[in-house]
């Protein structure tokens, strides 16, 4: 057995134990009916399977992390407590990073001028929250009308493979806004959970984060470049808890700097008018470039709870004050660190867009060089310091 078909069973083994684990896998099907069919193997076993096959890996950095993020998982599975940080740094290649408040401050400037009037700041947002929403009729309308301006814009400045496609879910009961899962064969389904309104702001960076030119086409070249163009068997899995989960949603996060801009603002506006959808660009420009900025709030809630054993009322005071979201929206922020099983996750978000954007440096052609080039968070850590 290859080392290559030895990691696939590893990750597809782990993620019987669990399910959050495997992203995706459109490899052999052989193999996976195989480890379906197989009695479960105990975690500790799958450390041990780990620690052998990472003893072999001197020679691929890429698939040693890989692998060391699982022998993490498998550790953690089999009872052993990790210090948060370490935790994190063997599963994602990064270690926490606290977001100092100023940041938040700044993004709080901008909703101001986005938003002017009297009366408290947060009760000026939630009322934006309520007024700005995409009705629910409409959201998939709207996010469809939303996808169509990047894919466009994409194709012209990264390149898209031909026969690419995504298939839009509306979906509700879900800890995430939105999930794009790779399919194999160039195809990607991205639900969108409506438990929360849909912030209009919002239209163009979800768009521009699942789908173009973010986790839909980083897949698609992957499958074009790496498993057809290479032959790379191990590309054909994708593990959300493992260093290239921060290249993953760090090429998400700086994507869409190099295809959102005032213009496109303008051209959705234009575009949703038919559909019944009020969409002001001008603050919608303005209140997503501020919500970037706010979006590292969860991981300090995170660092909160995972490393700093706050209360849960003092990490949703927290999370209220400067993210200066609805009550609801606060909730939902708490439950997602509070129940999400890999503890870290939300790092790779910040991480990985500091990593990738300082990388990218606005360069279309650095960027799709970075969608394929298997890379982990160390290799980008000297541009972004």
């Amino acid at each position: 057995m290859t080392v290559a078909e030895r990691y696939l069973e590893l990750g597809l083994r782990l993620g019987r134990h669990e399910p959050e684990l495997v992203d995706s896998y459109y490899g052999p099907e052989e193999l996976r009916q195989r480890v379906e069919d197989e009695p479960l193997h105990e975690p500790a076993r799958l450390a041990a399977d780990a620690a052998e096959l990472l003893a072999e890996l001197d020679d691929d950095p890429w698939l040693a992390a890989q692998t060391r993020a699982l022998e993490t998982t498998a550790r953690t599975l089999a009872g052993e407590e990790l210090p948060y940080a370490e935790e994190v740094e063997l599963t994602y290649g990064i270690r926490p990073r606290w977001t100092d408040e100023r940041q938040f401050e700044r993004g709080h400037e901008l909703i101001d001028e986005a938003l002017p009037g009297a009366g408290d700041l947060a009760v000026r947002y939630a009322r934006w929250f309520e007024e700005a929403a995409v009705p629910g009729a409409a959201v998939e309308q709207a996010v469809d009308t939303a996808m169509a301006i990047v894919r466009e814009r994409t194709r012209e400045t990264i390149g898209l493979p031909g026969g690419e496609q995504i298939e839009l879910r509306i979906v509700t009961g879900e800890r995430w806004f939105g999930y794009a899962h790779y399919l194999g064969g160039y195809r990607t389904r991205i639900s969108v959970n409506t438990d929360l309104s849909f912030p209009s702001a919002e239209l163009l960076w979800f768009s521009g984060h699942e789908g173009y030119p973010g986790h839909h086409t980083q897949r698609v070249w992957q499958e074009v470049d790496l498993v057809r163009g290479e032959g790379r068997l191990d590309a054909t899995m994708e593990l959300l808890w493992a260093p290239d989960a921060v290249i993953a949603e760090g090429v998400a996060e700086a994507g869409p700097e190099l295809v959102v801009d005032g213009d496109a603002h303008r051209e959705l506006a234009e575009r949703l008018r038919p559909h019944g959808v009020d969409y002001d660009a001008a603050v919608c420009e303005r209140v997503a470039q501020a919500r970037r900025l706010l979006y590292a709030v969860s991981a300090n809630v995170a660092i909160l709870l995972h490393e700093r054993a706050a209360s849960r009322e003092e990490a949703w005071d927290y999370a209220k004050r400067w993210s200066l979201q609805p009550d609801d929206r606060v909730d939902k922020m708490l439950a997602n660190a509070e129940e999400r099983r890999s503890r870290g996750y939300v790092h790779t978000y910040i991480e990985g867009k500091r990593l990738c954007h300082a990388w990218v440096a606005g360069d279309p052609v650095r960027y799709r060089r970075l969608l394929t080039a298997r890379l982990r968070p160390a290799d980008l850590s000297s541009a972004a310091a």
